[in-house]
């Protein structure tokens, strides 16, 4: 024996060395090129195909999606080209809707497994694909790659930009990979108003097979969450790019109504709040905080028996929680009113209550009731602006507010969307927290601020029980909630809640 330990190679086992392949010799499968006018009638009428001795297959639902296994005729040549793959640098790419490394475009990378791959893609497939499709590529390739790892996840999006055509998968995972390590590609079916609606099909990422589909207003898909520990779901990808096509116009949801605020009386104010946030001298101390830095978190702000009598009300089986969506936009449970329990709706009212909005004036300054003073600064914009001042008059006096119940476990998550018209005002957002004790930033779940065109945080809110968080926001501002990952399925808590209010002058 030689005494040599075996290669390790993302997970797996290489017991026997191989020599490099001739990549002159490296080719598509003859099986997947061979099945050109058999795939290009099934594309031009829209039916499904499955060769029997390939595997290849077609098919139109929930969208038009191909699958070839064995895409490579050369198995040995997979092993060099994930040696290189992993060579490459990768950036961290995190935001709202996604979370994993890519590499820069493949286009300037000169490794040379890497080059062959892209000649094979940027020519012969690229001429195969363009006669099954009947679609006019031009010879813009989008080529890069990916690393998925243990909560990598891509949520729910179409693809659709820059005159993206057709999107392409090809997977070099370990060959042991399976539906229980995750980073399966979900597709969604649509509902009536063109959104995603629900999962109708997952793949499976197996090595050596390309997956592709073409870009439409239909084509939603998420890369669900990574769940292996160990393996890494590796992957080059990209997009052929051809005319832009006709979009419709996408829907826009209605908000929920504003409700006005509401009456409670002295004795119900004092059962619920801790009587610090009253004391004069405490609420000018935050009010000088937060007109400094736009946000603050009022701990500890509910009275500790109503805070634990919600809590157990929240957290009882009993309890009816509707999904939200759609998952382009939202993925979290909501206790829609008139389900709640009877302390949830009392609590609710309170929040929006006419006491609790001369309070948070008190304490941020806002002119969020009729009797909170009006600053110098409003006083001086009415002597200088008369249409402002009218403007600010008229959105002063009828101070509004809409709130959510909102349940957040493994899974869920909101996202920034184009059509989101909530964030078109100037706002108060307040973040009433739940069973949320000592969470962990990493498990997700956490609020982010960002501008509106920038990658850059602004400020990021993390759940902290019975926690106020207290955030003013401009028309430039945008909000998420970071994907809650894998990890809270190890904590105590699996779950947390917040009541969500946003207030409007």
């Amino acid at each position: 024996m030689s005494g040599k330990r075996p290669q390790v190679s993302d997970g797996e086992v290489v017991t026997k060395r191989h020599r490099p392949p001739n990549l002159e010799d490296v080719k598509i499968n003859s099986k997947v090129t061979n099945l050109k006018t058999t795939f290009k009638n099934a594309f031009s009428q829209k039916q499904c195909v499955t060769d029997d001795d390939s595997g290849c297959c077609v098919n139109q639902l929930p969208f038009t999606h191909s699958l070839l296994p064995d895409f490579i005729q050369d198995c040995s040549f997979l092993d060099d080209l994930t040696a290189e793959l992993h060579a490459v640098p990768f950036a961290e790419k995190n935001n709202d809707l996604y979370k994993f490394k890519q590499s820069s475009d493949l286009k300037k990378t000169a490794s040379p497994c890497i080059a062959h791959l892209k000649k094979l893609l940027n020519e012969d497939f690229h001429g195969w694909l363009e006669e099954v499709t009947d679609i006019p590529l031009t010879s813009n390739v989008d080529i890069f790659c990916s690393q998925y790892k243990y909560t990598d996840v891509l949520l729910c999006h179409d693809d659709e930009l820059e005159g993206r055509r057709i999107a392409f998968i090809f997977y070099l995972v370990p060959d042991s990979w399976g539906e229980a390590d995750g980073g399966m590609l979900d597709l969604f079916d649509m509902d009536e108003h063109g959104q995603p609606n629900k999962v109708v099909k997952s793949v499976c990422p197996q090595r050596n097979c390309l997956l592709f589909f073409e870009v439409t207003e239909a084509s939603f898909h998420q890369v669900a969450e990574i769940l292996s520990e160990s393996k890494c779901r590796l992957s080059v990808s990209g997009w052929y790019h051809g005319p832009a096509v006709p979009r419709s116009k996408p829907f826009v949801e209605s908000l929920p109504p504003l409700i006005s605020p509401n009456t409670i009386d002295e004795d119900d104010l004092y059962s619920w709040i801790n009587p610090i946030y009253l004391n004069p001298e405490i609420q000018a101390d935050i009010k000088e905080k937060f007109e400094n830095d736009s946000e603050i978190e009022l701990k500890d702000f509910l009275q500790d028996e109503k805070y634990k009598t919600v809590l157990q009300a929240m957290s009882d089986v009993g309890v009816s929680w509707s999904p939200q969506g759609p998952a382009n936009k939202r993925n979290y449970d909501a206790c829609i009113d008139g389900d709640r329990p009877e302390v949830l709706t009392k609590c609710v009212n309170f929040l929006q209550s006419d006491a609790m909005f001369l309070i948070l004036s008190n304490l941020t300054g806002l002119k969020l009731h009729e009797l909170a003073p009006s600053s110098d600064d409003e006083e001086e914009a009415a002597d200088t602006s008369n249409g402002t001042a009218n403007q600010s008059k008229e959105l002063g006096s009828n101070p509004q507010c809409r709130s959510v119940v909102r349940q957040w476990q493994h899974g869920s998550y909101t996202l920034i969307h184009d059509t989101d018209s909530e964030g078109s005002e100037y706002a108060l957002d307040a973040f009433m927290y739940f069973g949320c004790p000592d969470w962990d930033s990493d498990n997700g779940g956490y609020t982010t601020y960002i501008a509106k065109g920038e990658d850059e945080e602004l400020l990021t809110v993390c759940p902290s029980d019975n926690s106020l968080a207290l955030v003013y926001r401009d028309k430039e501002t945008l909000r998420f909630v970071k994907h809650v990952n894998h990890t809270i399925t190890r904590t105590t808590d699996t779950k947390f809640f917040d009541i969500a209010t946003v207030y409007y002058e």
